[in-house]
């Protein structure tokens, strides 16, 4: 008899495979061909689970991704203030340098080139599902604070220009090498907190 795959207990395992000849050996020197005989696993049996290899890369990023998520929403429900909570969201690139981040921080920037990919529906979809868990957790963060009185009622309207300014800060520390985006970011947040809060 047919032994019984579970689909998603064997994404996971590749996945998990997959992060640690990331970490390993680095992105630029991983060889989908040889990964895929590391698992003893044919051709086929992978492309089951990923069409390329940019899709498999991605999905270890979500899934390591969604970790660091789960953990930052823990942090933003525990802050009190409205500038605590949005260091608590943005706490993954505040401490991309700790111990724990580093690899994935690291994985994160030599794929960013994936996160532009408009040609690979894959790659939108999960985009896209991204940025609206992100907006959602900062309309709530927005929507306690006017209920605590401590926004002004109109400040949800600078929701859209918090995450691009934040995207393009997260970009120029990638590009630039002296970029600091802890400090830019930090005191980004405290602009952002004097301005819309309520005298």
């Amino acid at each position: 008899m047919p032994k019984i795959v579970n689909s998603d207990e064997k994404i996971n395992f590749i996945c998990e495979k997959a992060y640690e000849e990331f970490i390993r050996n680095g992105i630029n020197n991983f060889s989908l061909n040889k990964f895929i005989e590391s698992l003893n696993m044919s051709k086929g049996q992978f492309y089951h689970y990923f069409k390329t290899k940019e899709e498999l890369i991605f999905e270890v990023i979500d899934r390591k991704g969604q970790v660091v998520l789960d953990k930052t929403i823990q942090k933003v429900l525990c802050a009190n203030t409205f500038y605590d909570k949005l260091l608590a969201l943005f706490s993954f690139y505040l401490d991309s340098t700790s111990s724990e981040n580093k690899p994935l921080y690291k994985l994160m920037k030599d794929t960013f080139y994936l996160y532009i990919n408009i040609e690979n529906q894959y790659i939108k979809q999960k985009n896209a599902e991204f940025y609206d868990l992100v907006f959602k957790i900062i309309d709530e963060i927005f929507s306690e604070m006017i209920d605590k009185k401590y926004l002004k009622e109109d400040s949800k309207k600078f929701i859209p220009s918090l995450i691009a300014t934040v995207d393009g800060m997260y970009l120029q520390s990638m590009i630039l090498e002296k970029y600091n985006l802890k400090e830019k970011l930090t005191n980004y947040l405290q602009i952002l907190d004097d301005i819309l809060k309520l005298k």
